[in-house]
């Protein structure tokens, strides 16, 4: 156990270690973010100018079997395209990350070259993903009461807990899909002590940074509305500003802390290499 504590520690430090030293590890969670935030957008405006005048002619009824199948097909091609966006951003952080971890001065470009080296496999991920996600709803809605709710909690903690490691085994493991989920599953198990200790820890430090986003936020709000307009602005500002860099530093620090844990699972090693051996890029 006093092991298992310490080498979580050791994982969780690297993770936001190798933050600071490189910030181009960021620019994967930002451009994932900026990348699902146009696909909102895109779906907005297909409800616009698609569904919405579907049902809103002359003899129009927003309940119509078009507007139906309209809308469904719109919230469904949105929800894929987000998936593949976070698992594919997901990709070329870890593998940027690994790189970083094995001794080596990645660019932003070796992480991206690494997730495309794997995009057959990425897009067949996200399909099988965001098929279970919406079984997963799907079932849960039928149970009505606290028992859908914790049959759609229970599915998708386990269906997380198997898929924790399916990214880097489809990056750097020549495994079919099904495979690699098998396999997955399997490192979780193997590595199920330092893995959870150590995204707790990083949850504990990312959630000590959101609960002071929000204090700022209500205290800019309190002066908003009571005192001073301007110092309310800048707490409010502050708020959200420290809000962002909380949420883009947790998803980093999450992909890194992923391949970091990764790397234990099949190295054994915890601390980052100094001399680039242990990792090269995917082969096509």
């Amino acid at each position: 156990m006093p092991g298992t504590f310490s080498d979580s520690w050791k994982l969780t430090k690297t993770s936001f270690r190798l933050i600071a030293e490189d910030r181009a590890l960021l620019v994967f969670p930002v451009v994932g973010g900026l990348a699902i935030l146009a696909v909102v957008a895109l779906l907005i405006l297909g409800w616009v100018f698609v569904a919405w005048p579907l049902g809103s002619g002359p003899n129009g009824n927003s309940t119509t079997p078009s507007v139906v199948v309209v809308a469904v097909l719109l919230l469904l091609g949105a929800y894929f395209a987000m998936v593949f966006i976070s698992v594919y951003c997901s990709a070329a952080l870890i593998g940027a990350a690994m790189l970083k971890l094995s001794g080596q001065q990645p660019t932003a470009a070796d992480g991206w070259r690494i997730a495309r080296a794997r995009l057959g496999r990425l897009l067949v991920w996200s399909l099988i993903a965001a098929t279970v996600g919406v079984l997963i709803q799907v079932v849960a809605s039928r149970v009505r009461g606290v028992a859908g709710v914790l049959i759609g909690a229970v599915g998708g903690v386990t269906w997380g807990v198997v898929t924790f490691f399916i990214i880097p085994v489809l990056v750097y493991e020549n495994l079919g899909t099904w495979s690699a989920l098998g396999r997955s599953a399997r490192l979780f198990t193997s590595t199920f002590g330092r893995t959870v200790v150590s995204n707790l820890v990083v949850g504990l430090i990312l959630g000590a940074g959101i609960v002071g986003a929000v204090v700022l936020g209500v205290f800019g709000l309190i002066l908003l509305v009571s005192s001073s307009v301007v110092l309310g602005v800048l707490l409010i500002g502050a708020g959200i500003a420290v809000g962002v860099v909380v949420g883009l530093i947790g998803a980093a620090a999450e992909g890194i802390l992923r391949a970091a844990l990764y790397r234990y699972a099949t190295t054994g090693k915890v601390d980052p290499d100094l001399i680039p051996t242990a990792y090269t890029l995917p082969r096509t």
